[in-house]
């Protein structure tokens, strides 16, 4: 099925069993710096503390389906960290092996939770050769599943925005962070008709504006090396299809300093106590962009999706 919010609906009845369906907050602290009414769908208190997980089941319960009830016999994944936690999780839930490439400059807590999870771990020193290893991989039989380039990922994804849409109800607005677009990619299809009113936006770090380049000029670009940001959730190389297509969709992708990264990751933990990773951090430094852009902000609702709390 092309992907809509009937897919996405279909994938949250896939998944709700084995997911926490995390609350949606508003801080009136945050609303006040920010200048708007603003709601976090906090996707740090997830299993494995990321909205990574709502993909991972998606992707596999989603093949189970649609082989008469196996699952594959195993499987490779390439992360930063939070998919590769996710993947892992999900295969020692469901017994399957694992195998997981991630990057050498990867934060040593998610490698060290991916192998707790049984998950055959292999860092690499580029991510461009992580991605092809894993390519072949397939043709030794495991089932690979990339961690935003895939349908039922992004669907999976898009189960967070869509919680917090059946609960809040119509939005102005929706701040997602932009790795490899799989989030943004999801939120535009559950807002699609609970929300249609709503502009998304990804939330991309300056230093790692593969997004924002690829829609700027019509055509994918590409990064040689791992970008230099302190958001290790976003610091993919380029954007694949579909993501690409999708992210045509949406209003823009909004690029984030280092300085607004760290700054709105501060300014959470004072207001609520709660610890995010510096990547769930774009999307509410692109929420306080978006309000001091436009003045009619302070009378909008605005839903901020965060997403890990991997720290």
């Amino acid at each position: 099925m092309p992907l809509n919010t009937l897919e996405i609906e279909n994938s949250l009845n896939r998944i709700k069993n084995f997911i926490v369906n995390t609350p949606t907050i508003s801080n009136e602290i945050l609303n006040k710096k920010i200048g708007a009414s603003v709601f976090f769908k906090c996707d740090n208190l997830q299993k494995t503390l990321s909205f990574k997980a709502r993909g991972a089941f998606n992707s596999i319960l989603s093949y189970q389906e649609k082989h008469d009830g196996k699952f594959p016999e195993k499987i490779v994944a390439v992360s930063s960290g939070n998919h590769a936690q996710a993947i892992s999780y999900v295969c020692k839930l469901f017994k399957i092996p694992a195998l997981i490439y991630m990057a050498k400059n990867t934060p040593s807590v998610k490698v060290i939770a991916t192998k707790a999870n049984g998950a055959e771990v292999i860092l690499c020193e580029k991510r461009a050769d992580a991605n092809q290893w894993a390519q072949e991989k397939t043709a030794e039989g495991y089932f690979f599943i990339h961690p935003s380039a895939n349908d039922d990922v992004i669907a999976g994804q898009g189960t967070s925005c869509l919680e917090a849409l059946l609960e809040i109800g119509e939005i102005d607005a929706i701040f997602a962070p932009c790795g490899g677009g799989g989030l943004v990619s999801g939120c535009y299809f559950a807002a699609e008709k609970l929300s249609e009113k709503a502009k998304i936006f990804g939330c991309e770090p300056l230093n790692a504006n593969d997004a924002a380049k690829s829609l700027r000029n019509g055509k994918i670009f590409s990064f040689t090396e791992s970008p230099n940001t302190i958001a290790d959730g976003a610091r993919t190389l380029a954007l694949l299809e579909p993501c690409f297509s999708y992210l045509k969709k949406i209003s823009g992708i909004l690029e984030i300093s280092e300085e607004e990264i760290i700054f709105w990751q501060k300014e959470f933990l004072a207001a609520t106590s709660m610890l995010i990773e510096p990547t769930s951090a774009l999307a509410i430094a692109g929420a306080a962009q978006y309000a001091k852009n436009n003045s009619h902000a302070f009378n909008q609702k605005l839903l901020v999706i965060i997403s890990g709390g991997n720290v």
